[in-house]
């Protein structure tokens, strides 16, 4: 009688797959409202140096918060893109926070090192216990939110964002500098 609940279960997973395997499905900007969320929730971390930053520190400014970790393909992919969006827009009052899950410091910088990429180039946190995570209502990673400067979630990008210049994306994030 257990087969039932277990079968339910693979055709669910089974579903999400094969929703992941079509990035077109998800590689979008979508409301907050499909993941429960209009304001952005608490989010206070400790970045690679120690310190704790919360993201009340950032009232005023838009800012992309990254869900990732250095052993998802996509999230790799997509680092490159999230260290450019910080470049071409931190002195309109861009910031990105990219929020690690469950890693340890040293295989971060491991990772940042092996691919060429500055320690510094974007704010990472470390999520070591996913509760963050977890309260951003995430689904799967890559999940990227953009936070307008009032605090509220303005969209939710699920899976990698391959191009920051694109017209999607530089789009939203320019709309929002402008308010």
């Amino acid at each position: 009688m257990r087969i039932k609940p277990a079968l339910n279960n693979f055709l669910a997973l089974a579903f999400v797959f094969a929703l992941l395997g079509n990035q077109s499905a998800f590689a979008q900007w979508r409301p907050a409202t499909q993941v429960g969320l209009t304001q952005a929730p608490t989010l206070q971390l400790q970045n690679l140096s120690g310190k704790t930053v919360n993201i009340t520190d950032f009232k005023g400014k838009v800012i992309v918060v990254n869900f990732w970790a250095s052993w998802c393909e996509p999230c790799r992919e997509e680092f490159e893109e999230l260290t450019q969006l910080q470049e071409n827009y931190r002195s309109k009052g861009l910031i990105v926070l990219a929020v690690n899950l469950a890693e340890m410091k040293p295989r971060i910088i491991q990772f940042l090192r092996g691919n060429g990429l500055p320690e510094n180039g974007i704010e990472i946190l470390l999520d070591r216990n996913s509760i963050t995570y977890k309260t951003w209502h995430a689904r799967g990673i890559p999940t990227t939110f953009l936070v307008g400067k009032t605090g509220k979630i303005e969209g939710v990008w699920i899976g990698a964002i391959d191009n920051v210049d694109s017209d999607e994306v530089k789009g939203k994030v320019e709309a929002l500098l402008r308010q």
